[in-house]
């Protein structure tokens, strides 16, 4: 069987490594695509999968966004998850409310303001917008490359991100009768991205909670969902570390006598005020400042998120003995084993909303957070995060302030590393449903084997009737430019459009004012010019004048006389 496997960018696929080496140990053919480059060693990743497997391939899947009709698609897409997050179930993310409206058409946005605050107008422009994006023609791009590929399942991993593309894939495998399946690449995917406005074939989810997101979030039919379990978890239940401790602290500069604490940071978007880095410094403060020696005196590792690098600069925590910010993308061999040392070797892990929880509730350890105002939007606010609060009893340790938080690590701390009893209970709901000694990675594979046993796709919903798919193509074209363009402008654009004014004016201001300066100059280099014509003159009959004395300038002059009457005689 012939497998391609795609993603937004190939960082992705470290989600569905153990997947790609065992469809490759069965024997299939696994061709890795990807939409975008990234920086966090992805397409190192894939390189290293090609070449331990000669079954395993990688390329780059084709763009469809030179097709006249892509940026009104794209628009569609946003508009959809704008209007989607207006509705009654979404009451309390505000920040899903607040993610997306930078890219809404300011159509939309108006439409919404007027009508779409009721029930009914938002199912209503809902309904107009999932015509829309239904009715998006198919791209030839797309379709020429999946005819060329021709593999007997596509596996799509962000079907789910709004600026992806794999929508397209998805309606060409349509038309040409692939199968096809949406792999659900993380835990807030089906609750807090993107919809899934067209439905593939089968959906691959990890647990009973995102098996009802898919149901009742994205109307997708019970029985095409298959609960597999979170493969992407599996090379943590059974690893070992490969150093001992004090190796692993010497490694990253801690003190290996001092016990230590995890903090393990998010990529919270928008961005929180304060920012983490600055709250991550005012918490070493307070436990440096605890009464509890526990810890006072414990050491402290940070992991910064790997796309939020850039918010450390400026973060000094150099005044502070015994703290080290370090840690890696873990997509590398060497990486995961930072990764997971600092899980195993820490006695707590602390954080706000990451997925890194998940990892260290595997290994063991107690995982605690705080559940601050100024991070309300990032945790409460969001469905994936009240899993962690309920979801087999609830994972986290919370707490409503710094003091109440330094009470539970110490306690934690004092535990020395021993196994949270809730731990278990979370993972056999949300991780492992299929039982704690049970890999997903298995379950996983023989779902996307089972595929071949569905009836193949007759076609795409995008290509009938021809007569919608042309209205749409007409409708694209009148947003190209005028009124359509600017109905369709969205705040980052309009941002541009006003800063391009702001900047022509501010062009045109210092091109007149270097004309004024030029003409100026020209005009002060005359006068000069006219002031020493001047000047030579009166030096020239100064210096005339010098040279004759009384009686000759008389005889001069009345010959000067003689000569104009002698001309004047007949």
């Amino acid at each position: 069987m012939k497998i391609l496997f795609s993603a937004l960018h190939f960082a992705n696929l470290r989600n569905y490594e153990s997947v790609v080496r065992l469809l490759a140990e069965r024997g299939h053919r696994v061709h890795l695509i990807a939409e975008e480059p990234e920086t966090f060693g992805g397409q190192a990743l894939v390189e290293r999968l090609a070449a331990e497997h000669p079954t395993v391939s990688w390329g780059w899947a084709p763009s469809p966004s030179e097709e006249p009709w892509f940026s009104f698609a794209q628009k569609v897409r946003f508009a959809l998850e704008y209007v989607r997050f207006l509705g009654p179930e979404y009451a309390q993310a505000q920040k899903l409310r607040m993610r997306n409206i930078m890219r809404v058409p300011r159509v939309v946005r108006w439409v919404c303001a007027g009508i779409g605050w009721t029930g009914i107008g938002q199912r209503a422009i809902l309904r107009v917008l999932k015509w829309l994006e239904r009715h998006i023609p198919l791209s030839r791009d797309v379709e020429a490359f999946l005819a060329a590929q021709r593999p007997d399942v596509l596996l799509l991993t962000s079907l789910t991100v709004a600026r992806s593309t794999e929508v397209h894939q998805l309606k060409a495998a349509r038309a040409l009768g692939i199968r096809s399946a949406a792999c659900i690449l993380s835990w807030d995917h089906l609750s807090s991205k993107a919809l899934l406005h067209i439905a593939p074939d089968r959906t691959l989810v990890w647990n009973d909670t995102q098996k009802t997101e898919a149901v009742h979030l994205h109307g997708l039919p019970a029985e095409s969902i298959a609960v597999t379990g979170a493969q992407c978890y599996d090379q943590w239940f059974d690893r070992r570390p490969g150093r001992t401790r004090e190796e692993f602290c010497a490694s990253v500069g801690l003190d290996p006598a001092r016990r230590f604490v995890l903090y393990v940071c998010s990529a919270m978007s928008p961005l929180p005020n304060p920012l983490e880095p600055v709250f991550v410094r005012d918490w070493v403060q307070a436990l440096r400042a605890s009464e509890d020696p526990e810890v006072r005196e414990a050491a402290l590792l940070i992991r910064p998120h790997p796309e939020r690098e850039r918010e450390w600069r400026g973060i000094d925590l150099d005044g502070f003995e015994n703290v080290v910010v370090s840690g890696r993308t873990p997509i590398d061999s060497d990486a995961k084993a930072d990764y997971f040392d600092a899980l195993f070797y820490s006695d707590a892990v602390v954080g706000l909303c990451t997925s890194a929880f998940l990892e260290a509730a595997i290994v063991g350890r107690p995982v605690l957070t705080l559940l601050l105002p100024a991070f309300r939007l990032h945790q409460e606010g969001m469905a994936h995060f009240r899993y962690l609060l309920t979801v087999g009893g609830g994972l986290l340790h919370t707490a409503p302030d710094l003091d109440a938080h330094i009470g539970q690590l110490g306690t934690a701390m004092r535990g020395r590393g021993a196994r949270d009893e809730r731990n278990q209970r979370f993972l056999q709901e949300f991780i492992r449903p299929r039982g704690l000694t049970v890999p997903a990675t298995p379950s996983f594979v023989d779902a996307v084997e089972s595929l071949v046993e569905h009836p193949r796709p007759r076609s795409a919903p995008s290509t009938a009737p021809a007569s919608a798919e042309a209205r749409v193509r007409r409708l694209a074209a009148m947003t190209v430019s005028g009124l359509g363009a600017w109905l369709m402008m969205d705040l980052i654009e309009a941002g541009r459009a006003k800063s391009g004014r702001e900047l022509a004016v501010l062009k045109g201001e210092l091109i007149a004012a270097q004309q004024a300066y030029r003409r100026a100059k020209l005009e002060r280099a005359r006068q000069v010019a006219r002031e020493k014509e001047g000047q030579q003159r009166s030096k020239s009959w100064a210096r005339w004048r010098r040279g004759l004395s009384a009686r000759k300038l008389l005889a001069r002059f009345a010959g000067s006389m003689k000569q104009m009457f002698d001309a004047r005689q007949p």
